[in-house]
């Protein structure tokens, strides 16, 4: 089924379908195909008019398998060699290990016992406040107290709580919680 066309342009207008689908064939992929019929198209566009061409179709069927052959190729020089896959999959295991987390339920555990030594309001606040992320606006509507009584209650708390966490991290005897001041 031989055809003449007149210029290349026309061959490759013509024939533009069944060189995506011999691209995509050899490329494995509609878009590469697609993008590799694009690069055909700039160069021929780049070719001289005056340039005869025997036979068009057997032109752009070169072109279009020596694209295809320059990348694959370039695809070949971006392959990963072994040690560069081997260096990708050493993910540092971020989880705790079990001393790790053993420290951090020990911590947990002083936690909850600090916050036990908090006046009630106080740390029903602190908890409401930090834990459950509410606003201290809604708090202050809850517990009838003033926006300024809950800011100075979960600061307090959390002043108590880190004083108690450091001294038990440097084996100092607690204050007495019952000296602190409360509103």
């Amino acid at each position: 089924m031989s055809q003449q066309y007149p210029s290349l342009l026309a061959c490759f207008i013509a024939e533009r379908r069944n060189l995506v689908r011999y691209l995509t064939g050899r490329t494995g992929c509609s878009a590469t195909a697609e993008d590799l019929l694009q690069d055909a198209w700039l160069k021929l566009n780049r070719l001289q008019s005056g340039e005869l061409v025997d036979n068009p179709l057997a032109y752009l069927r070169r072109m279009a398998t020596n694209l295809a052959i320059d990348d694959a190729r370039a695809n070949a020089r971006r392959l990963l060699d072994p040690l560069e896959i081997e260096s990708l999959l050493e993910v540092p295991d971020e989880a705790p290990n079990a001393e790790q987390a053993t420290s951090d339920q020990q911590q947990l555990q002083r936690l909850a016992e600090i916050l036990e030594e908090l006046p009630a309001r106080r740390r029903e606040l602190f908890l409401a406040a930090r834990l459950e992320g509410q606003p201290h606006k809604v708090l202050a509507q809850r517990f009838g107290v003033s926006l300024r009584t809950v800011e100075l209650e979960v600061r307090r708390a959390l002043d108590h709580c880190a004083l108690r966490l450091r001294q038990q991290s440097e084996g100092l005897a607690p204050a007495r919680h019952d000296t602190m001041p409360t509103p």
